[in-house]
């Protein structure tokens, strides 16, 4: 189960995570009969424990699920609050410097960045519409994690020692980060009680009781008085079923996250344009001048038509596509270097996490959450770690508390699915801010137009586009990519080594035959079990 890829006989099942005690949960559900929603149940629960940082019962996520029937996407990600301050009074926003050690980056924190947490509204509905075990069984790997701890790794450790200044902004956040005076650490354990009693608390009552009840009163005393999440945003609906976005591409259909979030479209918009103009120049080439046409298209206009009707049409339409297209075969064939600025707002940690899951009867979960860094605010005795989605300036390019009361947040993750002779074939996603983007089309590409492995695609060399510079894991080119990507005006920032900060692509891939690969990408302590 501990080795990142492996590949299967046919008609098994298959986890892909980014803790090996998230993939095991998922596996063992699959073996005790459950399918593929139910294993996403236990795999999500149970990361609330084992990759603490990166994901919460505060945050929120989206689930995609494909194979069995028609294709749905669960939208359990944060809305705008409808409260608003008083005259003269500040919502919380703490901005807090975080120290990468080559730059410091600030995030913002507190009463003011919590959005309504849906992540496990999602999951309680999810159950209910596709569920097979019943939930408890479902929930009792996440409950067993919570309660009897698991132990940090280096890489886990290694994030919540980075984000010190968060996880002990407040008394609770502290004790759970902190419970003997200082931070945990590698080799330590991390329990969290407080979470099994809400999780089992919830299975006897009901998801109501976090929306409606005690516990979503709780929530919001713990955002009071300076913040703007109020009861009518707990009791507000919190999760939305929506058809995904679907798009042809490499000789198959790529389904994925769609509009208002904005990562699969701006995948589909770059994978396209690279569908189009394959073979005309190297692989590297291509995808640097594809994701930096995706990145043009959000700063001009993207984000600010992502809640148009249709936005995915008028993106993806053919005279679209074709302009981008004569653009990109212009430059490479005058190598005019471009005037116009691409930077996207960022996040150097991408506090987020995926699971891509493939059960024996053939349906497929592809579920990717995050907590923000957290808000720093852990509501009492209940072990629920606050979002921060409020306070990410990637979720919210116009500001802060900007967007009308109930408006869906655009999110850049992107669990997807892709689709090859009516069936699945490939599960995956990614974390990684604006980088997951990038990320997910160079394994997809890799994988099917290059012919590469599950195995080789996830763990190969990556490059990411900000503005005209290209971060560059090693051997991510070789020289003549390199002197043709300098001169079409690229420079090249070369990385020591892979990073976290190129994203954690956990992918499933399923032949013709039933077979499967699966791969937990290294960079962000990817995993996988097998039934």
């Amino acid at each position: 189960m501990r080795r990142s890829v492996r590949t299967t006989g046919a008609r098994r099942g298959a986890v892909a995570a980014g803790h090996p005690a998230t993939a095991e949960a998922g596996a063992a559900i699959l073996r005790m009969g459950g399918n593929a929603v139910d294993a996403a149940i236990a795999a999500v629960t149970t990361s609330f424990t084992a990759e603490p940082v990166l994901t919460s019962a505060g945050g929120g996520g989206f689930m995609l699920i494909a194979g069995s029937s028609k294709p749905i996407l669960y939208d359990g990600f944060a809305h705008m609050p409808s409260g608003r301050m008083p005259a003269g009074v500040q919502s919380e926003l703490k901005s807090t410097p975080i120290d990468f050690g080559d730059s410091v980056q600030h995030f913002h924190i507190g009463q003011g960045s919590v959005a309504a947490p849906s992540l496990l509204a999602m999951l309680f509905e999810t159950h209910r519409q596709h569920g097979c075990l019943p939930l408890a069984e479902a929930i009792a790997p996440g409950m067993d994690a919570a309660r009897s701890g698991i132990r940090l790794n280096d890489l886990q450790a290694s994030f919540i020692q980075l984000l010190r200044p968060i996880l002990t902004d407040t008394t609770d956040c502290t004790a759970l980060y902190a419970p003997h005076g200082q931070l945990l650490q590698a080799g330590d354990t991390f329990h969290n009680k407080a979470l099994a009693n809400t999780l089992e608390m919830l299975l006897l009552e009901g998801i109501d009781e976090m929306y409606h009840g005690d516990l979503a009163r709780a929530i919001v005393r713990s955002c009071m008085p300076y913040g703007l999440l109020g009861m009518d945003d707990m009791r507000a609906k919190q999760v939305q079923a929506r058809r995904p976005l679907s798009i042809p591409l490499f000789g198959g259909r790529l389904l994925s996250n769609p509009p208002p979030s904005s990562g699969g479209l701006l995948i589909a918009f770059a994978a396209t344009l690279l569908d189009q103009l394959k073979g005309e120049a190297e692989a590297p080439v291509l995808l640097a001048e594809c994701l930096r046409a995706a990145s043009q298209l959000r700063c001009e206009y993207f984000d600010a038509r992502i809640y148009d009707d249709n936005i995915d049409n008028q993106i993806l339409a053919p005279e679209q596509i074709q302009q981008a297209s004569s653009t990109i075969r212009h430059r490479l064939r005058n190598g005019e270097t471009p005037t116009d600025s691409t930077t996207e707002a960022g996040n150097r940690l991408g506090s987020t996490t995926h699971i891509s899951i493939v059960d024996g009867d053939g349906m497929v979960v592809s579920v990717t959450t995050s907590n923000g860094e957290g808000a720093g605010i852990v509501v009492p005795d209940s072990g629920i770690h606050l979002n921060n989605i409020l306070g990410e300036a990637d979720i919210n390019p116009f500001g802060f508390h900007t967007l009308p009361a109930g408006r869906s947040l655009s999110s850049m993750m992107a669990p997807s699915v892709f689709i090859k002779n009516g069936r699945p074939s490939i599960v995956l996603g990614s974390g990684g801010s604006n980088r997951l983007r990038g990320a997910i089309l160079q394994v997809l590409s890799r994988h099917l137009l290059l012919g590469e492995s599950m195995e080789a695609a996830v763990h190969a060399p990556r490059l990411h586009n900000e503005n005209m510079v290209l971060d560059a894991e090693p051997a991510c080119f070789n020289d003549a990519q390199r002197q043709q990507l300098i001169s079409l005006g690229w420079s090249i920032r070369d990385w020591r080594q892979t990073s976290i900060y190129f994203g954690g692509v956990h992918a499933i891939a399923i032949d013709a035959h039933g077979h499967l690969q699966a791969a937990g990408d290294p960079r962000r302590g990817g995993a996988t079990a097998f039934t």
